[in-house]
């Protein structure tokens, strides 16, 4: 009777260790096509060699972009637009960098955390948003230009 029992549960675990692999696998798939046709996107557009960073961006639109090295060895971003397929490439110099970006909103904020940076477009002109907790525990987003850092928004206490 404890060999069957024992059977039975080892049999169990094992299904729900493979499903929860299997369905995290299964999650992970728009994500990793959206990555693959971006930087396909980004090579044939900007010459894109070797790609660094993938960023998925939501508002009112989607949009994916990558951050890499182009054939002349210089730092690209290019910005797909999810619907209709508009391209953005931003050559080193027209944009801070996620780090950049990052301390930008250290010295405007003081977060407790920053938890995640994205890089999309807003009517029209590319954007940084960050995301980050503040002292009181609640999630903010601060968006900047991503040319010069300038302030475009911020939504608090979500």
């Amino acid at each position: 009777m404890k060999k069957t029992i024992i059977s039975g549960l080892t049999i169990l675990m094992a299904a729900v260790i493979f499903g929860s692999i299997y369905l995290f696998n299964t999650s992970r798939q728009p994500l990793k096509q959206a990555e693959a046709e971006t930087i396909a996107i980004a090579k044939e557009t900007a010459g894109l060699t070797k790609a660094d960073k993938f960023y998925w961006y939501n508002n009112a639109e989607t949009y994916f972009s990558v951050v890499g090295t182009a054939q002349n060895k210089e730092p690209v971003l290019v910005i797909v637009e999810q619907e209709g397929g508009d391209v953005v490439v931003l050559k080193e110099g027209d944009y801070i960098t996620e780090q950049q970006a990052k301390q930008i909103v250290r010295e405007a904020k003081k977060p407790a955390e920053l938890l995640e940076v994205r890089i999309g477009i807003e009517e029209d002109v590319p954007v940084w948003e960050v995301a980050y907790k503040q002292e009181n525990g609640r999630l903010g987003y601060y968006v900047i230009t991503a040319k010069d850092g300038k302030w475009v928004k911020d939504i608090e206490n979500i």
